[in-house]
């Protein structure tokens, strides 16, 4: 990723994310310098380098770069694939797999009366979250 996306410019990596050679991305390089802007200039805690929170805080970071931009979760590097598991209240287990292939949107939210994660597609989530939080959130 480059460096803006690192954070780098402001004077700390908060994303530190080192894809593959032959990562497939799912839209392109993800570029995160206009939502870095926004964190550095509205953040509320700077946790000290090295300590868990900001240990946490890069992580999660940087499995949001794989759950929504690498289309292949055998190039994850976050989390083991094959012991992965989420759920949506209480519902039917989610693997690895099943989360690249419909998305961390879809597979969140599943089924409400706003929102229906069977009709909608991975990319088609995207272009709804992306454009609604076009600056991140």
């Amino acid at each position: 990723l480059s460096e803006e996306s690192s954070g780098q410019p402001y004077g700390e990596v908060i994303r530190d994310y080192e894809p593959l050679t032959d990562t497939r991305w799912r839209f392109g390089t993800p570029n995160y310098a206009r939502v870095n802007t926004l964190y550095f200039q509205h953040r509320s805690k700077i946790h000290p380098e090295g300590s868990l929170e900001s240990i946490v805080n890069k992580l999660v970071k940087n499995w949001e770069v794989e759950s929504h931009h690498i289309a292949d979760p055998k190039q994850w590097k976050t989390m083991d694939i094959t012991k992965f598991q989420a759920m949506l209240n209480g519902g039917t287990p989610a693997n690895a797999q099943l989360m690249a292939d419909i998305g961390p949107y879809n597979l969140l939210l599943g089924e409400t009366d706003d929102y229906s994660a069977a009709a909608v597609t991975l990319e088609e989530s995207n272009k709804i979250f992306g454009s609604t939080f076009a600056d991140g959130f």
